[in-house]
């Protein structure tokens, strides 16, 4: 009984730390999209990138 409990929390944790990894790199990813967003916003509406 007792090596299941541990089987489980280590797989609770390895699951926890896994999905931090995931979320810390998407997040990470979210300027860059957001850049890219407002460039694209800007050459849809004809402005050119010297005109900031």
């Amino acid at each position: 009984m007792d090596s299941a409990i541990i089987t489980w929390l280590l797989a609770i944790s390895g699951v926890a730390a896994i999905c931090l990894f995931v979320v810390k790199g998407l997040l990470d990813q979210l300027p860059d999209v957001f850049a890219s967003w407002h460039r694209a916003m800007r050459a849809l509406r004809g402005k050119d990138e010297s005109n900031r």
